[in-house]
């Protein structure tokens, strides 16, 4: 409705100046254009999906999340907007008055909205009518609980924003049924959480994960698996190499990430082992048909295979639906095990 009146007004502006603009004063009627083309622009610029009144993105961080959520539409059709703020009342009425009045999701009802009260710190995700069936409350509330507030305990807000917004894609991706586990939520279309902002981190885990003496690749893939479907963030595990550990040392690694992780572990087959760099590397490659299953790169450090996921983190990205891509100058002496693939101007491997 609210682009249908500006649209109306827009018209009668063109009309008015059609018909009356050469009586008009020469020194007003290129004011009167400047408006006309800033509302034309303001019309096709479209809603605003992230509404920071808060504060707490800079802009680049608000620009990425912005073209995020755009991508998101154009991809799976939901309407996906953040509204940050201070002192917004009963954030369950600030949400629902905003879905209407801003007509998130349309009338389909295929509209997020996730609404950030700092100063109250809480935090809830919105879910349209549209939505409901697929984005149930248990999801909402482990999203909320096990992956975004874990950020934003880290003073990590726009991480946090983003990476939900991951699993929400993950979660489009499915077919039927749930993705997560469930968590209690709220009674409504979403759920309401304490925001936990910048309550600090939690200290990771210093459980140790047994590993064979003399494990192979594939089985040092396996060791990592059970890790992450037991939780074990230790960022010290002896699977991991040196690199490996010094990145994970300041890493933010949530519940979700690690469930998730686990996931796509037990569902990605290793079809390929190539080894190369005289014996002390390895690439462990899942079929390409299977575009969310990434390869793993590996290193022998100290007589044991470890997994080097610092190299992994710089040369394997993931495009808008998680399928994997390279970043080939950040492979360094892993390219071997790609060689005899083709792969697009982007990156993404071609299937034979």
């Amino acid at each position: 409705m609210t682009g249908l009146l500006i649209g109306v007004g827009l018209l009668a502006l063109i009309l008015l100046l059609g018909r009356y603009g050469r009586g008009l004063p020469w020194w007003l009627a290129p004011t009167l254009a400047g408006l006309l083309l800033a509302g034309i622009a303001w019309w096709m610029r479209g809603p605003e999906l992230v509404e920071d009144r808060a504060g707490l993105l800079d802009e680049a961080q608000r620009q990425r999340l912005t073209e995020y959520h755009a991508l998101l539409a154009a991809d799976h059709a939901i309407d996906y907007r953040v509204v940050t703020g201070r002192e917004l009342g009963d954030l369950d009425r600030f949400a629902v008055d905003y879905v209407a009045a801003h007509e998130v999701g349309g009338d389909d009802g295929r509209g997020l909205l996730l609404v950030l009260d700092a100063a109250a710190d809480e935090v809830r995700l919105e879910v349209g009518h549209g939505l409901e069936a697929h984005y149930v409350d248990a999801f909402v509330a482990y999203l909320e609980a096990r992956q975004m507030t874990e950020f934003f305990a880290a003073g990590r807000v726009a991480d946090g924003i983003l990476a939900s917004t991951e699993l929400i894609v993950a979660q489009a991706q499915q077919a039927e049924g749930e993705l997560v586990p469930a968590i209690a939520g709220s009674g409504g279309a979403g759920a309401r959480l304490p925001a936990r902002l910048d309550a600090g981190r939690s200290a990771p885990s210093d459980a140790p994960l047994a590993a064979e003496a003399g494990a192979a690749p594939r089985e040092v893939l396996v060791a990592y698996r059970r890790a992450m479907e037991e939780r074990n963030d230790n960022p010290a595990l002896d699977i991991y190499s040196r690199a490996t550990r010094d990145m994970l040392a300041d890493w933010v690694m949530t519940p979700a990430q690690m469930d998730n992780l686990a996931r796509s572990l037990a569902s990605c087959a290793v079809e390929r082992e190539v080894t190369g760099d005289e014996g002390r590397r390895a690439v462990l490659l899942a079929p390409l048909a299977e575009r969310q299953c990434p390869p793993y790169f590996l290193v022998r450090e100290e007589g044991a295979w470890r997994l080097d996921l610092a190299t992994m983190m710089r040369a394997v990205r993931f495009g808008r639906d998680n399928s994997w891509r390279l970043e080939p100058g950040a492979l360094g002496l892993y390219g071997f095990g790609f060689a005899g693939l083709a792969f697009d101007s982007r990156g993404f491997p071609r299937l034979p």
